[in-house]
């Protein structure tokens, strides 16, 4: 035990004396090795605290962009539809102001519909209107758009009618050509495709982009409304008539709003006794 002490007490005297005459080499060998460990502990916590703070800062930027590009989808979404529901409104908006111009160079009677729907068939090609027996609405009457015909009335119920489409193969109606003024029958072909303008004699000179319109004497349509523009005419050779293709003036698509055309006179049951006022 005394032989430990001495030895304690000889380290401490040369730790005194290394203090005393060498204290550079006291600091470098004794104070600073712990002082370095301490000193590497610290800035390897702190490292760790600014990486760990770093990244938590970095997910609240991101949860922060996240949340500003959903509210930016949102507000573009909502922007987008208002702009398609603008479109809607300022179509219906021409097709009323086209169908009013409609009515006020119409003189015969009119019954404003809406279309409620249309048939996904080719034929027979259909639209269901909102009007029906309770509005006046009969079999034959002629149906006109903003743009030119629609059809004719072929079936009618208490609140809704059934229109047949110009394109449809069961279509007729006699049309004139504005160029020539010669007349010519309308037929449909079904398919969405062309109509044809039939007895068109050869000799007769027929431009494409030739408007073809009606000639009121079928008592259903007025005179001078668009049915189509002729979109192609072949060679008829030694054939007496041409033959002619037109596409409609009205598309369905674009329908929302149309008129029923009530005709001044109506054929009665027999027909021999000619027609009667409606």
């Amino acid at each position: 035990m005394s032989g430990k002490l001495l030895l304690a007490s000889s380290a401490l005297l040369a730790a005194l004396v290394v203090v005393g005459f060498y204290p550079d080499l006291f600091e470098r060998w004794i104070l600073d090795p712990p002082l370095f460990a301490i000193r590497s502990l610290l800035s390897g916590v702190t490292g760790v605290s600014r990486e760990t703070s770093g990244f938590f800062g970095h997910y609240v930027d991101l949860l922060g962009v996240q949340k500003e590009n959903l509210r930016l989808k949102n507000q573009v979404a909502n922007l987008n539809r208002e702009l398609a529901h603008e479109k809607i409104l300022n179509l219906r908006t021409r097709d009323l102001e086209a169908l009013l111009g409609i009515k006020a160079r119409i003189s015969q009677k009119t019954i404003a519909c809406h279309v409620m729907a249309e048939t996904s068939t080719d034929s027979p090609r259909t639209l269901l209107l909102d009007c029906g027996k309770n509005r006046g609405v009969a079999v034959r009457d002629g149906v006109i758009g903003s743009r030119g015909v629609v059809g004719y009335v072929v079936r009618v119920f208490d609140v809704f009618s059934q229109v047949i489409w110009v394109e449809d193969p069961l279509f007729a109606l006699e049309g004139r050509l504005t160029d020539s003024g010669q007349k010519g029958l309308v037929r449909g072909r079904g398919g969405e495709r062309p109509l044809s303008l039939r007895y068109i004699p050869s000799l007769t000179h027929v431009d494409r982009s030739s408007e073809v319109v009606t000639t009121g004497d079928d008592g259903y349509f007025p005179p001078e409304e668009p049915i189509g523009t002729v979109v192609s005419h072949g060679d008829s050779g030694r054939r007496i008539f041409q033959t002619i293709d037109m596409k409609p003036e009205e598309r369905l698509g674009d329908l929302w709003a149309v008129f029923v055309l009530v005709p001044p006179l109506s054929w009665t049951a027999s027909p021999l006794l000619g027609k009667e006022s409606r």
